[in-house]
């Protein structure tokens, strides 16, 4: 069975010491093993995102040559993908790109919906003109404020009370979802980190149609790889 490599945890701040849940379960055709990626930095600026960018392109070299038949950038940011794909012989994605494809290649104009804050939003600038999309997506909507990011080193930080679903988030993520479907004219919805992946279920339980960047990234690859 071919390994794939997983570049990272995702978005989150959840120890490395193994593949997160979701990939591991949407696994098929091969095995996916997490690969860390030393040196990364968070991507609060866009000399930092270069910084994560270099990191991501080393590790998947690295795994590439350690024999893994695919690489996943295991968050939304796809941080290196240009670099890594042209410099790499096997297949590569990043869930941004693999959540775009799914969107597109069905026709459908989407919204990003993201705990991240605005200041955060050359992440999504950079990602929608790779993919070429900047004109299929809808809208971007941030539920965050700036200054929440200086929460991030806290124990109780707002991501970390996003992932526990709290109903303030949720009434959040759902407000927006509706209001992009149902005023803004998209057709779908992608969660704009990977570390929203506990909500998609919620959504999806709501009728709200969403893409869960995590597992649709994995799946590409698999697709890539096949």
């Amino acid at each position: 069975m071919k390994k794939l490599a997983i570049l990272g945890t995702g978005d989150a701040d959840i120890p490395d010491a193994g593949i997160p849940a979701p990939i591991n379960d949407a696994a098929r055709s091969c095995r996916p093993e997490l690969v860390n990626v030393p040196g990364v930095v968070f991507p609060g600026s866009p000399v930092a995102r270069e910084t994560c960018a270099r990191a991501y392109l080393q590790a998947g070299l690295a795994a590439e040559q350690a024999g893994y038949a695919g690489l996943y950038i295991n968050t939304v940011g796809d941080y290196g993908l240009a670099e890594l794909r042209a410099a790499a012989g096997v297949p590569v994605t990043g869930s941004g790109e693999a959540a775009i494809h799914a969107a597109t290649s069905a026709g459908q104009r989407f919204a990003i919906v993201t705990i991240w804050p605005p200041s955060l939003g050359f992440i999504y600038a950079a990602i929608l003109s790779q993919s070429e999309a900047d004109k299929d997506c809808v809208a971007i909507h941030h539920l965050s404020a700036d200054e929440q990011l200086a929460s991030l080193d806290q124990p109780d930080n707002f991501v970390r009370q996003m992932q526990a679903c709290s109903m303030t988030s949720m009434t959040s993520i759902r407000t927006a979802c509706r209001q992009a479907l149902e005023t803004e004219n998209a057709d779908i919805i992608i969660l704009g980190c990977t570390c929203m992946q506990p909500v998609a279920a919620l959504l999806a339980d709501d009728g709200i149609p969403v893409i869960e960047p995590m597992v649709a990234g994995y799946q590409y690859l698999e697709q890539l790889v096949a």
